[in-house]
């Protein structure tokens, strides 16, 4: 397929993606649920639509479907932790948990570990343990899936970043700054749910979130 038609198609899906997306934050905002529970699961379902295309385009390979499993997982895990009447806070956990466990795989394949890769666990371990200290007080019966998410989150970050060290360019620039964003996101989203309630929290953990995902579903080109 030449490129021109393959860039021309994504523009319209990335064009779609912002509307449908500042569409969500404006009604999230003002608490309009019904328009909220809509827009919400579309951002992560459109997502999921330009990883397909683009593993179309491109050819699908082991890589793309782990990226395009995990933003399924992450479909489900939006549903569930997009409901404000009742908390499933665990039950989003869970299947956010499955979408990193899938996108360590996906970055793993054909990953060379080396000495820096220690360096760099370091130093994301040491900033989530510092984060640990602050929300796990609160935490309650929690202790043990927040302790797992954070080491696979860990994980996506370590692999990530690494690609990006090791000299893979494009995608180890685009997954890096989809994995810090995503990681911003989390981190909000805990700080809201165990320690203090932020304001418009869905607001600001989507403004993250939203375009972590769609650079990882635009790492499938490359």
């Amino acid at each position: 397929m030449p490129d021109i038609i393959v860039q021309t198609n994504i523009a319209y899906l990335v064009a779609i993606f912002f509307i449908i997306f500042i569409l969500r934050e404006i009604v999230a905002f003002k608490k309009i649920l019904k328009l909220k529970y809509i827009f919400t699961p579309l951002i992560t379902y459109l997502i999921i639509v330009v990883a397909l295309y683009l593993s179309y385009v491109r050819g699908f390979t082991v890589y793309n479907i782990f990226i395009i499993a995990g933003l399924v997982f992450a479909l489900i895990a939006d549903t569930f932790l997009m409901i404000e009447e009742i908390s499933f806070f665990i039950h989003g956990l869970f299947f956010f948990l499955l979408t990193h466990m899938c996108y360590v795989y996906a970055l793993s394949i054909n990953y060379h570990f080396e000495i820096i890769d220690v360096i760099i666990m370091m130093v994301i371990l040491t900033i989530f343990l510092l984060y640990y200290l602050i929300i796990h007080k609160a935490k309650g019966k929690l202790y043990v899936p927040v302790i797992l998410y954070m080491l696979v989150l860990c994980m996506v970050l370590l692999l990530s970043i690494g690609t990006f060290i090791k000299n893979e360019y494009p995608r180890g620039a685009i997954v890096t700054i989809a994995a810090i964003l995503f990681a911003i996101s989390d981190g909000v989203l805990a700080f809201n749910q165990f320690v203090y309630r932020i304001p418009h929290s869905t607001v600001v953990t989507w403004s993250l979130y939203a375009p972590a995902q769609l650079l990882f579903a635009v790492s499938c080109y490359y």
